[in-house]
């Protein structure tokens, strides 16, 4: 008798929580407003995530102790399209007092073999622009954003294929990884290790100090990075054929290495200084 009465109670059980399931994926899929914002509260030293496809990803640090959302959707199309991809797109938010995380979903983002052809012909993005307490460390990422980060205490990760990306104004360990486009440091201490890996595209690291060890490494293209001129690296470049290094800070070079590869110390070495290249130009100077 027990094991029966039990069976209606199961079933009342397995309704709601289908019924609860349906209505967090109805609430998922929902259409979200042209603009909205939304505000979270987190520890110091928490961790942003962002992922946008194209649009922008702005973030700024400042004073308290929350992360503030600002989502903006742009579209140049139809009214029936524009109707259409306002439907399908959607921003997401995950959150603890460790983590936010935002991301946005574009209706065919990844299709390969087929896409909605009636729905082709616009233009369409998301701009996120954010407000981070000061102490706060950023992973972005995005296939062609355009990604602007400034005024953060902490680790910052930049993974894109093609999008321009300026850090300004940080203290912290940097690592960038992208295929081209533009990449610029402005006003930065790093605390830890520098990493900027980029095929092609033009680079410029304005430092207040480089930290303890620094990679740059550039397939094709320019470099320059601009130190304080009583900065002390130990330099070691390595460059194709159709490569070039210059530097205004007296360099004391080191002999032995192979045609293409430069060792040497500036104002008697510190910062390990990496810079590789096939195709392209480096350059070392002092900041104004």
């Amino acid at each position: 008798m027990k094991s029966i009465s039990r069976i209606p109670l199961i079933a009342i059980l397995a309704i709601s929580f289908a019924c609860a399931a349906a209505q967090t994926a109805a609430n998922q899929n929902a259409s979200q407003p042209d603009h909205l914002t939304r505000s979270f509260v987190v520890n110091t030293g928490s961790t942003l995530s962002v992922q946008n496809y194209k649009g922008t990803i702005h973030v700024t640090g400042g004073s308290g102790n929350q992360v503030s959302v600002t989502v903006e959707k742009k579209f140049e199309g139809s009214e029936s399209d524009r109707k259409w991809w306002m439907d399908k797109v959607h921003v997401n938010f995950e959150n603890d007092p460790s983590r936010v995380r935002v991301a946005v979903d574009y209706p065919n983002n990844s299709c390969m073999f087929w896409c909605d052809e009636q729905h082709s012909d616009y233009t369409a993005w998301v701009e996120l622009t954010i407000q981070v307490p000061q102490k706060t460390n950023l992973d972005i990422e995005g296939y062609k954003p355009e990604i602007r980060l400034a005024s953060v205490e902490g680790d910052i990760r930049v993974k894109s294929y093609k999008a321009p990306i300026e850090i300004a104004s940080t203290t912290g360990p940097i690592n960038i990884s992208t295929y081209k486009e533009s990449v610029r440091l402005r006003d930065v201490t790093v605390r830890g290790d520098l990493r900027l890996k980029m095929y092609k595209g033009e680079a410029e690291v304005v430092a207040k100090n480089l930290g303890q060890d620094a990679e740059i490494e550039i397939e094709k293209g320019s470099a320059v990075v601009r130190v304080p001129r009583n900065a002390g690296l130990t330099v070691d470049y390595s460059g194709g054929r159709r490569s070039s290094f210059h530097t205004d800070l007296p360099l004391a070079t080191e002999t032995g290495f192979h045609s293409g590869d430069i060792r040497g110390s500036i104002n008697g070495g510190g910062t390990h200084l990496r810079l590789r290249t096939e195709r392209g130009s480096f350059s070392i100077e002092a900041a104004q």
